[in-house]
């Protein structure tokens, strides 16, 4: 299993190369990021490569691209993971490459809105541009009262 904070970086470098599909920094991002993939071999180069012009073609025709990048950041987290599982030592190449990307975006493209919910004594992980905000809730919630409805139990009495 990849460790929290692995799993945090791999979010923070799927919501950074997503974040510059469409931009006038997009084709030094998509090397940067072909280039830490290839480093897992050429076969698996090329396939990100591919995906990579895909998703940004996407990104590009979308009227609503926060809507589509939103789509596409948790995929390329999940690559970004894969990479981290086979590969940790490229961690701090993987931050580096986040760190340039963020620093790179055009202002816009900085700012992200993320919700993040913890419920019943839980713990979620939220990672935008490189940080990590943890959440997490207190005790669960009392059942509803016996022969009442959950929403019942909600409504002030």
């Amino acid at each position: 299993m990849l460790a929290e904070s692995l799993v945090a970086l791999a979010g923070a470098g799927g919501t950074a190369l997503v974040g510059a599909m469409a931009t006038d920094v997009w084709q030094t991002v998509r090397a940067g990021a072909a280039g830490l993939f290839g480093r897992d071999g050429e076969s698996r180069q090329s396939a990100v490569a591919t995906r990579l012009d895909h998703d940004a073609e996407l990104v590009s025709r979308a009227q609503d691209q926060d809507r589509v990048r939103g789509a596409l950041a948790p995929a390329w987290q999940v690559e970004w993971e894969s990479l981290l599982t086979e590969r940790p030592e490229l961690a701090q190449e993987i931050q580096a490459f986040v760190d340039r990307t963020v620093a790179a975006l055009p202002r816009a493209e900085q700012n992200w809105t993320m919700n993040v919910t913890a419920r019943d004594h839980g713990r979620a992980y939220g990672a935008l541009g490189g940080n990590v905000v943890v959440y997490e809730s207190g005790r669960a919630d009392p059942p509803p009262a016996a022969g009442r409805s959950e929403e019942a139990a909600e409504e002030p009495s």
